[in-house]
């Protein structure tokens, strides 16, 4: 499928309605409409800056190219928050090639284009997952949200406004390489993972990635993973280098999210189906992703992931309009 692109006059009206701040009362006071709020253009009283919107933190995978294990690590990292207690979803925003679904041996009726279309329901497209995370599969209608008449548009955004507000962590799993609307998401991330292996080839496409993402703005954030390594030491090397050449060329620093071992495991949880993490849970793959997982969501921070002030959402079509 090819990927959708917003023009710039589209993508500012969508910006317009989800980048306000968006605040709520205090815990006793009525519920508000979220997209009301969005819209809203008066200021907010003193009661309105209390407390700001639990809203969930995004974590975006992406790659420079193919066949680097994207996919599979954004899986295996929802299942381990989702079995650390965090309320996870998944976002399969690969435009292109959406197949996180095969990776969990599910087979959905709806995506979120049928969302778009009023054919479903968020709630009605969302599955649940192995391991307890819920699958948002295909992401292609986010690209038509900006097509779409006002009360349509409302509708749909009030539900993924809803979804921010109902995890606490929010994985987007992008399209490989450095096309538009993959390196959009990624960027909106409040993180973003970089998936690499040792080849040559790879780590060239990673850098590529990164180089876009730098030049979209993002200078922080922007973390590591070496997959398919013979050993940590190997995955440590790999990015030694990266980031040799990150704050050489791009005045940037990558940080070392970590490294996943090469692990039969891995191609044997493929073939059923089946995440790795729970189809050989004491694997080294699976033990390497479920250390990552630690990492991301910080030491102690297990059942409260830090507070975001802006959501994935109105940060996505914020860099959608400036493209």
């Amino acid at each position: 499928m090819r990927e959708g692109i917003l023009t710039s006059d589209q993508a500012e009206k969508l910006r317009r309605l989800v980048s306000a701040p968006r605040m709520v009362h205090e815990v006793a006071a009525p519920a508000v409409d979220p997209v009301a709020a969005a819209i809203s253009v008066g200021p907010l009283n003193a009661a309105e800056r209390t407390r700001p919107v639990s809203l969930a933190r995004a974590i975006a995978v992406s790659s420079g190219k193919g066949g680097v294990g994207k996919t599979n690590l954004a899986v295996n990292l929802a299942v381990s928050f989702a079995q650390r207690g965090l309320k996870t979803a998944l976002l399969d925003a690969d435009l292109g090639l959406a197949n996180a679904d095969v990776l969990c041996g599910i087979s959905p009726r709806s995506t979120l284009e049928d969302v778009v279309g009023r054919e479903r329901s968020l709630e009605e497209v969302m599955v649940l997952a192995p391991g307890g995370f819920r699958l948002l599969p295909g992401a292609s209608g986010v690209s038509r949200l900006a097509d779409m008449g006002q009360s349509q548009r409302r509708d749909v955004l009030m539900q993924l406004m809803e979804l921010e507000r109902s995890v606490d962590m929010l994985i987007i799993d992008t399209g490989a390489g450095i096309g538009a609307n993959s390196m959009a998401f990624a960027a909106a991330a409040h993180t973003i993972i970089v998936a690499t292996t040792p080849e040559p080839t790879s780590i060239a496409d990673a850098y590529g990635a990164i180089k876009t993402l730098v030049a979209r703005g993002r200078r922080s954030g922007i973390q590591l993973v070496v997959n398919m390594v013979a050993n940590d030491e190997e995955g440590r090397a790999v990015h030694a280098r990266m980031d040799r050449v990150a704050k050489a060329f791009l005045n940037t620093r990558i940080s070392y999210a970590g490294s996943i071992p090469h692990d039969p495991a891995v191609p044997a949880a493929v073939r059923k189906r089946e995440p790795v993490a729970i189809a050989s849970p004491y694997a080294p793959a699976s033990r390497a992703i479920r250390q990552l997982a630690r990492e991301l969501v910080g030491e102690g921070s297990a059942s409260t992931p830090p507070q975001i002030r802006q959501g994935f959402l109105a940060r996505l079509t914020g860099f959608l309009a400036s493209r």
